[in-house]
């Protein structure tokens, strides 16, 4: 009975002893020695890219919510306003040029209702920038996709 409380103490202080902290910076070193190497640029490069990770789930996350309010999922929601891509430039969400671009978006009304958040223009953003920002310009009203003609409203 006595050697069973021993072994249980002792099992009992070795999972409850904590890792040295000298042993934590050691290994933390080791893990990453690229970070110590890694030139300006190449830091910036790796902060833009984190940055444009988060702004990509903050706006998933938030054309999700929207979805939710419309009672649909969001793959319903994108083809919503897939069909009023189809309808504005033919469902090329990636046009540009100097009048309209993404799913039909004035280059001045882009830029008034924050696009350049994500990009210049929105034939540069990702479907889901373009659909938050469109969002923002109808005042979460989605556009009739089912009363145009192929050559437009």
């Amino acid at each position: 009975m006595r050697r069973t409380l021993m072994t249980l103490a002792v099992a009992l202080v070795s999972v409850a002893t904590p890792v040295s902290p000298a042993g934590a910076s050691q290994h933390h070193v080791k893990a990453h020695p690229a970070h110590a190497t890694l030139s300006p640029v190449a830091l910036a490069r790796h902060r833009l890219a984190l940055q444009r990770v988060r702004l990509e789930l903050e706006t998933q996350h938030a054309v999700t919510d929207i979805a939710t309010n419309f009672h649909v999922t969001l793959h319903e929601f994108v083809q919503m306003w897939q069909r009023v891509a189809i309808c504005e430039v033919n469902g090329n969400w990636s046009m540009e040029g100097p009048y309209y671009s993404g799913i039909g978006f004035a280059n001045s009304t882009w830029v008034h209702f924050g696009g350049t958040r994500f990009a210049p223009d929105a034939g540069r953003a990702t479907r889901m920038e373009q659909i938050f920002v469109a969002m923002k310009v109808t005042q979460t009203y989605v556009p009739d996709q089912y009363g145009c003609s192929p050559s437009g409203w």
